[in-house]
């Protein structure tokens, strides 16, 4: 197929250079730093005490429903900026057609840290569990959604400090994909003490301004928010529209070589700005200018330079420069800012600078002469520009940004099949351990026994008695994990072991992974905040920091099995895992890699337990999905890997194939923050689109595994998308909540198992803990037709509204 045109159309920012495009780029070509002395947070035990800080965030224009915190306040003020550049009129769209995708690495994570803290000091009753419902990464994704009435595809990416920069290649995949006419894509991150003091323990931080590419001493943490609308070229040229540049490519990469630290060598940065090169139809010869990821470390200064050296192979190097020594490095709202700063400079032809360079330091030891723009901007001819993202975990991201467009790249249009998968759940280990526990009805959900419920009004949890899996990771390895890191580690070795694929040196670039998680490493994060809360900042555990983004987890995978292929993590929340599946799958369809891990997993902590117990959503008796006595849901922990394959090649190696991935879809309600719309629309939309995508029919539906938990309205709304898409008596529901529990994200990837065998084999599960269906489901639930043969549908549903769906159906 032909690459459709993406154009950047719009453009909103705040960040420590001022809010608003004109104003931050004004600082930018005018040389003028935003890093001071950090005003808002006491920095005071800190070896550093300059930041990249928003002096003040402005009232937005336009608001969701609920309360609004900085992180909310940032992305709505950008996001209005953005849609107000672009002049699109959304009453005139397809809200299905309009969606988003940020980047954030924090999100919400002062709202948590301030409700562990008042529960460390006060106990439960002087807890708010309003800070809550603002904690979630996708916090503010939901609120922007919400605002503006963004109904389609919506995700939330948080690679660390790639985040920014992937929610725009997700978001130019998706336009060309043809799943959406207009995307807002870009991040927001904001300046948080664990951060801080995180990097401060990593001894990473600057004592002064940063000078990146020069003095190289260290980095300065910044916060702010940037978006980019983005449309296909057809329709922007259609309706008039300005176009400030084109998204012309971009790719992702992993190190696999250490937990924070870059490949010395640059092989995976090489890689990435090689295949985003690719991707978009040109060479390294035609790059005008390189916006470096440039954070200012020596380690992450040195890797970058190298591996731009052997791009450019060593000669004719263009200039290069680092945003970050203006505006700190605003984490996963980093890519996303320097796109923007990307996009003015080809509008101005105008190349921004690196400040803070003594003239002695303008040429680097460790190779060639670099141009890296020295404290002043200067005009020059910017056709073709390269901007990086390099991240924690081993985490590349590269973007191909031009001025003008080339006639659409061929692109591959391949078959996706599923070959393998490993389990950890709480009625069984491995594929057959699942399958073997949902046929003989085994129940997961019990009192608990391993984490500490005293101050919940439930006990009841689904945990993992079998602590067998631990043993599938090398004890010397093992102790680098925490609890999420054990559970993906284990899930992945397991699942390529069960598709029987080495992976060996020569095939390592070729296989990447997309990891989805709801909780992330909440027990590290919880001893963190705690240790701030009681003993101060200056006493965070530097060999706990690496593990508390969302990606350490896929990123200590990728070392221990060598995996240097896409790298990304999803955070949407309950969705993260079908939605994962989706991605890694178009990766492999389009030719960016020949093997996909699609890998879910959430931890069970008693901090997590207590929270949802104090917002009144978990069940004291039984989990009851789509009953009309359903009392709330039984959390657990798990983790799914499912090992994805080109057809071509599974075929070639002879692999048994369990089902094909034949299309896939997302959308939102824009109902409100941590809240669900009781019609199911929008959840409906999102089964349609993926049947369309899947070219296949509702009757053709033998069987849909559903994402219900036990909570009234969203139980209701799943039974009425059901009711309005799949017929009555042909096709089945089925749930596997009532034996695993609510696994967040991961219980869809354990329903996609179960979907296989029902594939295969005509068997449909029972759903446990179903006495009374709620109207309209007795003919769904009561059905005794065989799905074998037929396709199958698997959804997800997020708190926030967002909505996935997968269609699977046998290998012919």
């Amino acid at each position: 197929m032909n690459a459709t045109g993406v154009a950047i159309t719009g453009i909103g920012v705040t960040c420590a250079l001022g809010t608003g495009a004109d104003a931050v780029w004004t600082g930018v070509r005018d040389a003028v730093s935003g890093i001071g002395r950090t005003k808002r947070l006491d920095t005071s035990t800190l070896s550093c005490h300059y930041s990249g800080e928003v002096a003040e965030v402005a009232a937005p224009p336009r608001r969701s429903k609920g309360r609004i915190d900085r992180a909310i306040g940032l992305a709505l003020g950008a996001a209005a900026e953005a849609l107000e550049d672009a002049k699109l009129d959304l009453a005139g769209f397809d809200p299905y057609r309009v969606g988003i995708a940020t980047g954030t690495s924090v999100g919400g994570l002062d709202a948590g840290e301030q409700y562990h803290w008042q529960l460390l000091r006060d106990g439960r009753a002087g807890a708010s569990k309003a800070h809550l419902l603002m904690y979630p990464l996708s916090t503010s994704t939901d609120a922007v959604s919400a605002a503006f009435g963004l109904k389609g595809p919506k995700v939330v990416i948080s690679n660390a400090c790639a985040a920014g920069a992937n929610s725009i290649g997700w978001a130019l995949d998706t336009i060309r994909e043809g799943r959406a006419d207009v995307m807002l894509a870009g991040g927001v991150d904001v300046l948080d003490l664990l951060s801080l003091a995180g990097f401060d323990s990593l001894k990473a931080l600057d004592e002064e301004p940063c000078a990146p590419y020069s003095r190289s001493s260290g980095l300065n943490i910044g916060e702010g928010a940037a978006f980019l609308v983005l449309e296909s070229e057809e329709l922007a040229r259609a309706r008039g529209a300005q176009v400030l540049g084109y998204v012309l490519g971009y790719a992702l990469t992993s190190d696999a070589h250490h937990a924070t630290a870059p490949d010395p060598v640059g092989g995976g940065a090489l890689r990435a700005m090689r295949r985003a090169l690719e991707q978009a139809g040109y060479t390294a010869a035609d790059v005008d200018y390189v916006n470096g990821h440039g954070t200012g470390t020596p380690a992450n200064d040195s890797a970058e330079r190298k591996a731009v050296t052997a791009l450019f192979g060593g000669k004719n190097v263009p200039p290069m420069s680092s945003t970050k020594s203006q505006v700190g490095h605003m984490l996963g709202a980093a890519g996303a800012l320097e796109a923007a700063v990307c996009a003015l400079a080809m509008r101005e032809q105008v190349l921004p600078p690196t400040v803070n360079v003594e003239p002695a330091e303008e040429v680097a030891a460790d190779g060639p002469a670099y141009d890296i723009v020295p404290n002043a901007s200067r005009r020059a001819d910017l056709g073709l520009v390269v901007s990086n993202s390099f991240a924690f975990g081993g985490n590349n991201c590269s973007l191909v940004l031009g001025r003008t467009l080339k006639p659409g790249q061929q692109r591959p249009d391949r078959r996706v099949v599923i070959t393998g998968a490993g389990v950890v759940s709480p009625i069984g280990l491995g594929r057959d351990g699942l399958i073997t526990g949902l046929r003989a009805g085994q129940v997961g959900i019990a009192p608990a026994t391993r984490i500490d419920t005293g101050e919940a009004a439930s006990r009841l949890v689904a945990e993992i008695t079998d602590q067998g899996y631990r043993r599938r990771i090398d004890p010397a390895y093992a102790r680098r994990l925490d609890q999420l890191g054990t559970l993906v580690l284990a899930a992945t070795r397991d699942a390529f072991a069960d598709a029987e694929y080495q992976i060996t040196r020569q095939n390592a670039t070729d296989v990447g992974m997309v990891f989805g998680t709801y909780t992330g490493p909440l027990d590290t994060v919880a001893q963190l905040t705690e240790t701030i809360g009681t003993d101060g900042p200056h006493r965070v555990n530097p060999r706990l920091f690496p593990n508390s983004v969302m990606n350490a987890a896929p990123g200590h995978a990728c070392l221990s099995l060598q995996i240097k292929g896409p790298l990304s993590t999803l955070a949407i929340g309950c969705a993260s895992g079908i939605a994962g599946l989706g991605y890694a799958s178009d990766l492999i369809r389009r030719g960016e890699a020949e093997v996909m891990a699609a890998v879910s997993a959430d931890e069970l902590t008693g901090l997590v337990h207590l929270g949802y117990d104090h917002l009144g959503i978990l069940t004291s008796d039984a989990l009851r999905p789509y009953d009309t006595r359903a009392s709330g849901c039984a959390l657990g922990a798990g983790s799914v890997a499912l090992v994805l394959e080109s057809l071509e090649h599974a075929k070639e190696r002879g692999a048994t194939i369990l089902a094909e991935v034949r299309g896939h879809a997302g959308t939102a309600d824009a109902y409100r923050v941590a809240g669900n719309e009781e019609s199911g629309e929008a959840w409906a939309q999102c089964h349609r689109n993926a049947l369309d995508a899947a070219g296949v029919t509702p009757a053709e539906v033998g069987v849909v595994y559903g994402d219900a938990r036990g909570t009234g309205t969203l139980d209701r709304a799943e039974a009425r998308a059901i009711a309005s898409v799949f017929p009555a008596g042909t096709t089945r529901l089925a749930n596997i909540s009532g034996q695993v529990g609510h696994i967040h994200s991961t219980t869809p990837l354990m329903s996609v198992l179960a979907a296989t065998e029902s594939l295969g084999t005509g068997w449909v599960p029972p759903i446990a803990g179903l006495r009374e269906p709620l109207p309209g489901l007795e003919r769904y639930v009561g059905s005794e037709r065989d799905p074998a043969g037929r396709a199958a549908v698997v959804t997800a549903a997020n708190w926030g509204g967002t909505y996935a769906s997968v269609v699977l159906s046998p290998c012919g």
